[in-house]
């Protein structure tokens, strides 16, 4: 029999997250907050209004409840046995706090367990919660965050974006996709989870086969959430990373490195093959079947580190078409839509390729209820732009290795269709109640604002679509900006594009702000721009209404 590795040494030479918080959905009275402890065992989590002021030493000895009883500023208190099967993680929700006010949280294990004030000793863990009704709104947005795609491995630019936060006192921030990528590409020092799979798939077939040849999935997919959990664990090591999800509330939506390269661009054929190895007996069956099992695995995991803290949906991690991975959040007069463009992305399908069109009817009854009328501005967060490549270079030169990063896209022809009804949709609702609709996009590795407007059925409509990526991956080069859509008509759909932005070569994020000015609503966009070691921090304001 080949020799499998322990999946609980996979890339044991990188270091890895050990014990971390992440403060998930926020309101004015609630959050979600999750949390990965170092050892399996009960922890608790506490909640207090102010600093505990004993030290790690003397709080220790103490119980959580002896600490609650001590302490009048303690307002929750809550606990969770972490086992190993569930990957040490879990999100608690706490409810019945105050608007606009500041909370420390703590982390304390029971008796058994050795180091027992885990989390919140140095202080440096607090979130604040949102006001009841908000006014205004700050929060940040990045994508792709991929510190092993430049030599010397590092963070990019998330120390500045750490500052700008602070500085500006942002309310949350959105992830945008690409949080990790378990597919690297060749520059990096670090494994392709698929490069692996395919040289080691011989092995995992021997070793989780019964006599009649059938495989055991659960025991593969059980192996493969290892495998996912550790790209999570080694590319949220990184302090500044740390210090963000643990300080503001965090919306994320995944895109196809938390999955593989182009998923759902890939036609069924084309995922066969990436297992496949040159001159040897592969079973395209087979190879098939574990390329799905692995599309579970990545699932789950991703809802474990990342949905799992957004506002709850339907989840169904055994039968995933049942699954919704989009949601929606208010705060004030404000909303907010996350898309899934991954989890029922299928290329293959007649129509609905991207969202699926259960997905996109859900989207539209929200779009159109009521409610939007009472609304301010909305927030989309599409992880691959509506606008962004000039559509006859996407068109053109979907070929190759670039095939599926084309066919990802809202504008390669393929997925005209579906456009052209999204576009209706956010236009004839931005036209009728006089609404900013602002997209928020990652996935391209570079920068750019656009207005998209329709003069003669929705004269009156607010549309802009802002992308910004990476803000740890190797950006695309400067150059990059000569293949970026110019201001012009829209392919399959009578609208038109006006550029208003464009930057390459450089790590970036971004910075909105609604505000009100004399009475007036004001939207923008700070979009942020600095070299690969966070040095050279520049920034554009783009206004938005």
């Amino acid at each position: 029999m080949s020799v499998l590795q322990d999946p609980d040494n996979y890339e044991s030479m990188k270091p890895k997250l050990n014990s971390a918080a992440i403060v998930g959905h926020t309101t004015s009275s609630s959050v979600r907050l999750w949390v990965r402890t170092y050892k399996a065992g009960t922890w608790w989590l506490l909640l207090s209004e102010r600093k505990l002021e004993e030290d790690n030493y003397n709080l220790s000895g103490k119980t959580p409840a002896a600490i609650k009883e001590e302490h009048d500023d303690v307002v929750a208190l809550d606990h969770h046995q972490f086992r190993q099967d569930e990957g040490l993680t879990h999100c608690f929700t706490i409810e019945g706090l105050a608007p606009e006010t500041r909370y420390y949280y703590y982390l304390i294990g029971s008796s058994d367990i050795d180091r027992r004030i885990e989390l919140g000793g140095d202080h440096q863990h607090w979130f604040r919660t949102l006001p009841q009704k908000p006014i205004g709104l700050r929060f940040g947005f990045y994508s792709c965050h991929d510190p092993y795609s430049v030599k010397p491995s590092n963070e990019g630019a998330w120390e500045n974006f750490r500052e700008v936060l602070d500085d500006r006192r942002a309310h949350f921030v959105i992830g945008g996709g690409d949080q990790i990528y378990c597919d690297t590409n060749k520059a990096s020092r670090i494994q392709d989870v698929w490069d692996w799979l395919k040289e080691n798939k011989q092995a995992l077939i021997e070793r989780y086969s019964d006599d009649s040849g059938t495989l055991d999935e659960v025991g593969l997919v059980d192996y493969f959430v290892k495998l996912y959990r550790t790209y999570y664990r080694v590319y949220w090591h990184f302090e500044n990373v740390r210090a963000v999800y643990r300080r503001f509330p965090q919306y994320m939506i995944w895109d196809d490195h938390e999955i593989v390269d182009g998923w759902g661009s890939l036609t069924r054929k084309e995922r066969e093959e990436k297992l496949a190895r040159m001159f040897r007996d592969d079973d395209p069956e087979k190879d098939y079947q574990l390329v799905m099992l692995m599309f579970r695995a990545a699932s789950k995991v991703y809802w474990e580190y990342q949905h799992s803290h957004n506002p709850s949906t339907t989840l169904n991690l055994e039968n995933l078409d049942d699954t919704q991975w989009d949601y929606s959040f208010e705060h004030g007069e404000f909303a907010f839509y996350a898309l899934d463009l991954r989890g029922h992305h299928d290329c293959e399908r007649d129509a609905y390729r991207l969202l699926g069109e259960t997905q996109f009817k859900r989207f539209e009854r929200w779009m159109t209820s009521r409610k939007m009328a009472r609304k301010k501005a909305v927030f989309i967060i599409s992880p691959v732009p509506v606008v962004h490549w000039n559509e006859m270079v996407a068109n053109t030169l979907d070929v190759g290795s670039v095939k599926d990063d084309f066919m990802d896209e809202w504008g390669h022809e393929t997925n005209h269709d579906e456009r052209r009804k999204l576009l209706d949709l956010l236009l004839k609702t931005s036209d009728k109640h006089q609404l900013p609709i602002i997209i928020l996009s990652g996935d391209v590795h570079c920068a750019s604002a656009f207005r998209i407007t329709h003069s003669t059925r929705y004269a009156k409509a607010n549309l802009f679509n802002v992308t910004s990526s990476a803000i740890s991956r190797s950006p695309a080069p400067s150059l990059a900006t000569i293949a970026m859509q110019r201001s012009a008509g829209i392919n399959g759909y009578d609208g038109e594009f006006e550029q208003l932005y464009t930057v390459a070569g450089k790590n970036n994020f971004a910075l909105i702000n609604a505000d009100y000015w004399d009475g007036e609503l004001t939207i923008g966009a700070h979009l942020y721009r600095c070299g690969p070691e966070g040095d050279d921090l520049h920034q554009k304001y783009i206004a938005l209404v």
